[in-house]
């Protein structure tokens, strides 16, 4: 069974946005305060309202497995490429891009390892009830 209908409707706008304001907190995080985690936990609560509001079947239809194991590569990569160039395992570093709206900003590749960890989920959702 699925939620109400209100629950649907508001849903329907909460979710994406939601999910949007988690991406703007994940992008200025290394910066400002929030960051990787904070987005993760928005990320988990547009999850969860999702699933309340459509049910778990809706929700099954996604391949979750798909994300874990790319949040999982990126998480690995992350550590490895420094290690393999010579330096220290999960070795930090700071890239600077000017981007013609934005202007300068800072991109560290510990942003690249938050994403990995946010997008390894801590389980599946369940199985969809048997019809």
């Amino acid at each position: 069974m699925t939620g109400d209908p209100i629950l649907r409707t508001v849903s329907r706008f909460a979710v994406p946005w939601t999910v949007w304001v988690s991406i703007v907190i994940f992008m200025q995080g290394h910066n400002m305060p929030g960051g990787g985690f904070v987005a993760g936990v928005m990320a988990g609560a547009a999850g969860a309202m999702y699933l309340l509001a459509f049910g778990t079947a809706k929700a099954a239809r996604f391949p979750w497995w798909k994300v874990s194991v790319t949040g999982l590569l990126i998480s690995v990569t992350t550590g490895t490429v420094p290690f393999l160039m010579g330096r220290p395992y999960m070795q930090h570093a700071i890239w600077h891009f000017d981007l013609p709206v934005i202007g300068l900003y800072e991109l560290p590749t510990a942003t690249f390892f938050d994403l990995g960890r946010d997008d390894t989920p801590a389980e599946p959702p369940p199985p969809p009830p048997p019809s």
